[in-house]
């Protein structure tokens, strides 16, 4: 028991020290090649730890090695640029002037409700308040705000998300849909056109058809509980 308590304590200390030495990022903040090895690292850690007929060295070894890995995809990714896409990726911008770039969130494999998590974790919560937003290569969503909107304090909620009626949220919130149809029926628009509609309590509704900009109108009557 005593061999097994000193095995787990001198991996720890060294995989410790191993990742004090990749860098001092939060795993949010990690680029995707540096998640990979530190997962490989901690699997290569838990081998010795459970077995004593693997050598204490053989650990130490790997993890090691791991971190030489690291190494040299950091010095190869400062030396070439195309190394560093091919590891990292690249920041991908998902709004723009123009609102929502349906097709590079899609080629994230993303949804719009990722894209609107992702906002509010950023501290936004409705589309026209974004000027740009970026997703960079550790998953984090860099906003570039509209300086005359970031003082809304309604919450939008989602009526139609990525061409379907968000029925949970209409349901919950008991909003009556008919006047946000005769808006969109006035631009000839189905629930399949549009990729984000949003409705707050002061009757702002946002509607983005896909493959077009954005638009906003206010609503005279809207049932929202």
């Amino acid at each position: 028991m005593l061999t097994v308590i000193i095995r787990v304590f001198f991996i720890f200390f060294i995989l410790l020290l191993v990742i004090r030495m990749m860098g001092k990022r939060q795993i949010g903040e990690m680029e995707p090649f540096e998640l990979a090895i530190t997962l490989v690292i901690a699997e290569l850690a838990c081998i010795p730890m459970a077995d004593k007929s693997i050598p204490l060295t053989y650990g130490i070894i790997s993890i090691l090695t791991m971190y030489v890995v690291h190494q040299i995809i950091i010095l190869l990714s400062k030396q070439n640029r195309k190394f560093q896409g091919v590891v990292s990726g690249t920041p991908v911008t998902v709004i723009d002037k123009n609102g929502v770039k349906y097709d590079a969130l899609k080629s994230m494999n993303m949804q719009m409700t990722d894209l609107l998590q992702a906002m509010r974790a950023a501290g936004y919560f409705c589309l026209d308040q974004i000027v740009y937003a970026i997703f960079e290569t550790n998953g984090q969503l860099s906003v570039i705000a509209d300086p005359n909107k970031t003082d809304e304090t309604t919450l939008p909620v989602p009526i139609v998300v990525d061409g379907k009626l968000s029925q949970a949220d209409v349901d919950y919130h008991k909003i009556d849909v008919k006047p946000v149809l005769k808006v969109m029926q006035k631009h000839n628009l189905a629930f399949e056109d549009v990729i984000l509609a949003t409705l707050d309590e002061n009757g702002k509704l946002l509607i983005h058809p896909q493959n077009e900009k954005f638009f906003v109108t206010q609503l005279d009557e809207v049932a929202n509980g």
